[in-house]
């Protein structure tokens, strides 16, 4: 499998039902904001500083949040296990928490989840989010699904941040399954600070 160290992002309970999402206006809003960033160069680590140094795929995650909730993107843990088990970016989705991709319904996905990419290499510097089919998993990337199969990520194959198909991304990079969170108003990080937001252009 193709791994990159790309981006780190875990698990908490309880799952969210599947009925439940955003609003559609937050929702709307936040898949708004992460398109913002479309063409922009990827860089590992880049929030965006001075607005030239590109951005990673959590920063985009990061810069979208910032666009419907006042705290900061320093609020954010950058550590999978950390964040999700604080639902700083929503709850675990039941069924998808994780799903392999071979059996990923997407009708079960909504504008506005986060989407984060699972595979077996392991990350020493935290635990497995979650067992896909009896085995452990990591996650080494992160986007945000914004409807009709399509997904936006900063993606370290292409160099750039796209909008592109999730089921042919899985599959073009052998990816073993995907792990979603679904926020139900609005991000929810546990300490919020304000500094100054990334920005396109300062």
């Amino acid at each position: 499998m193709l791994l990159l160290v790309v981006c780190l992002f875990a698990f908490a309970g309880p799952p969210l039902a599947l009925p439940l999402g955003m609003e559609k206006k937050t929702a709307q809003k936040f898949v708004a904001a992460a398109r913002e960033t479309l063409g922009l160069s990827y860089v590992f680590g880049g929030r965006l500083r001075n607005g030239v140094d590109g951005i990673d795929c959590q920063g985009l995650v990061f810069y979208a949040a910032e666009r419907i909730c006042p705290c900061g993107w320093k609020s954010y843990s950058t550590q999978p296990t950390v964040s999700v088990a604080r639902a700083e970016l929503g709850r675990r989705v039941a069924g998808l928490d994780p799903v392999d991709s071979e059996n990923l319904d997407l009708s079960l996905l909504m504008p506005g989840d986060v989407i984060m990419e699972v595979g077996a290499m392991e990350n020493p510097a935290e635990p497995a989010i979650g067992k896909l089919n009896g085995k452990p998993v990591w996650v080494w990337h992160v986007g945000i699904y914004s409807g009709d199969g399509n997904w936006l990520n900063a993606n370290p194959f292409a160099g750039q941040v796209v909008e592109e198909s999730l089921s042919n991304y899985l599959a073009e990079h052998r990816i073993d399954g995907i792990f979603v969170t679904r926020m139900r108003k609005r991000p929810h990080p546990t300490r919020c600070r304000r500094h100054r937001p990334m920005l396109l252009n300062p």
